[in-house]
C-alpha cells in the first residue's frame, strides 16, 4: 500500500515537470580577439534565450503524464481492495478453523462418552472388548485430526496479522461465526458491475490514453523548436577621438529554431508508439477477458456454497443427528452393533466440518466478487446462522 500511494505521489508531481518551459540559458563569449567597429572594440557578449517547444508538445506531454498519474490513482485502490481482501480471507479461513476445531472437540467428546459406555457394558458383559478397542482406535485418530488441525493455527494467525501489518504473534479474537449473505443482483448485472468498477481495469484505460498521447507527441517530433532571447555585447571607446557613439553597448534579438530532419528516428519514435499502445490494449483486453472469467468462477462458487449450505442445514445435517440419536437407542437395545453406532458419528463429523466449510466458501467467493467490484456488495440477510453447533 506504501509502494502504491509513493508511485501516485511521484507520478503526480512528474505533471508539472512535463509541461513546463524548459530553462532558459545564458550564454557567454569572450572575443580572444576583439572585434573592431567604428564606436569601439567589442570585447564580449552575454546572452539570454528561451527555448519555446512547437505548439501542442508541452501539452500532449503534461497529458501522458496525468493519465500515467490517474493509472496510479486507481492501482492504489487495486491495492487497497487486494488487502481488503486478503484480510477477509484469513479471517474467513481463520472461522473454519475455529469451527472445525470446535466441531473435533465436540466429536471427541461424544467418542470419548461412547468409549465409556463401551466399556462398561464390556464389564457388565453385555458386549464384546472389541467395542472398546474400536471405540479407542476412533478416538486415537480424532486426537491426531485435532493435534494436526491445531497445528494449522500459528500460519492462519501469522497470515491474517501480515495482512493488517501487525507482528504474528499479535493477539487475535477468534471469530465465531460468519455471515451467509446473498448477492443482491443478477449474475449479468454483477458482471457489468464489476467491469464498469475494476480499478486495475480502468488503470488499464488510462494506461492506452497515456500511449495514445505518447504516440501524438512522437508525431510532433517532426515539427522545429524554437528559442527566442536577445544578446548584450560590450564595447570599449573608439580608438579614434570625438567618434560618434563611441562605446556604446549593442543590444540585439536572437532567434533560433531546430532542423528536425532526423526523419527516420522520428518515425521510428511513432511506430515504437504504436506499438505500445497495441501492447497495452492487449493487455487490457487480456485482463477485461480474465476478470469476466474470474467473475463468473466466482460467482459459480458462490452458488455451489449456498447451495451445500442449504443441503447441509436444511436436510443432511437434521438427518445425521437423527440418525445419530437412532442409532444410540438402537445401540443401548442391542439391535444395532458399535460399528454401526461409530459410523453414525463419523457421518456427523463429515457433514458438521462440510457445513463449516462451505460457510467459509461462500464468504471466500463473496470476497473475490468485491475485491473484483472494487465496493462492497449490499448484502441481502439470510435466516440461516452461520455456527450452529450439534
Amino acid at each position: 500500500m506504501t509502494a502504491a500511494i509513493a508511485n501516485y505521489e511521484a507520478a503526480t508531481n512528474e505533471i508539472e515537470q512535463a509541461t513546463a518551459l524548459p530553462d532558459p540559458r545564458l550564454n557567454f563569449r569572450y572575443f580572444i580577439e576583439e572585434v573592431e567597429t567604428r564606436v569601439g572594440p567589442q570585447t564580449y557578449a552575454v546572452g539570454v534565450s528561451q527555448p519555446l517547444p512547437w505548439l501542442g508538445k508541452l501539452r500532449l506531454q503534461g497529458e501522458v503524464a496525468s493519465e500515467k498519474a490517474n493509472a496510479a490513482a486507481t492501482r492504489v485502490s487495486t491495492v487497497q481492495n487486494a488487502v481488503i481482501a486478503e484480510v477477509a480471507s484469513s479471517w474467513y479461513e481463520l472461522y473454519y478453523f475455529n469451527r472445525a476445531l470446535r466441531i473435533m472437540e465436540g466429536n471427541r467428546d461424544l467418542v470419548q462418552h461412547l468409549e465409556r459406555v463401551a466399556r462398561t457394558r464390556y464389564q457388565t458383559g453385555s458386549n464384546g472388548h472389541p467395542d472398546v478397542i474400536r471405540a479407542q482406535v476412533e478416538l486415537g485418530k480424532i486426537e491426531n485430526d485435532l493435534a494436526s488441525l491445531s497445528d494449522r493455527k500459528a500460519p492462519l494467525l501469522a497470515r491474517l496479522n501480515a495482512a493488517l501489518n501487525r507482528p504474528s504473534q499479535a493477539p487475535v479474537t477468534m471469530p465465531q461465526s460468519a455471515p451467509i449473505a446473498d448477492v443482491p443482483i443478477n449474475d449479468k448485472a454483477l458482471v457489468e458491475l464489476v467491469i464498469g468498477n475494476n480499478p486495475e481495469l480502468r488503470a488499464l484505460s488510462f494506461d492506452v490514453a497515456a500511449a495514445t498521447a505518447a504516440k501524438e507527441r512522437a508525431e510532433k517530433e517532426f515539427y522545429p523548436d524554437f528559442s527566442i532571447g536577445f544578446d548584450y555585447i560590450a564595447t570599449d571607446e573608439a580608438r579614434s577621438p570625438n567618434v560618434q557613439g563611441s562605446g556604446n553597448d549593442p543590444i540585439a534579438a536572437a532567434f533560433s529554431m531546430t532542423l528536425p530532419i532526423q526523419r527516420g528516428k522520428y518515425k521510428a519514435g511513432v511506430r515504437a508508439s504504436e506499438a505500445r499502445i497495441a501492447g497495452r490494449r492487449a493487455q487490457r483486453d487480456q485482463y477485461l477477458n480474465k476478470l469476466e472469467a474470474g467473475t463468473v468462477s466466482a460467482l459459480f462458487r458462490l452458488r455451489d456454497a449456498r447451495r451445500q449450505i442449504d443441503l447441509y442445514q436444511t436436510t443432511l445435517l437434521p438427518k445425521a443427528n437423527e440418525s445419530l440419536a437412532a442409532t444410540q437407542r438402537a445401540y443401548s437395545t442391542g439391535s444395532l452393533s458399535f460399528a454401526d453406532l461409530i459410523d453414525a458419528q463419523r457421518i456427523l463429523l463429515v457433514f458438521e466440518l462440510a457445513e463449516a466449510r462451505a460457510i467459509a466458501d461462500h464468504n471466500l467467493a463473496r470476497t473475490t466478487l468485491e475485491e473484483l467490484i472494487g465496493e462492497s456488495l449490499a448484502p441481502v440477510p439470510s435466516n440461516k446462522e452461520s455456527g450452529n453447533e450439534r
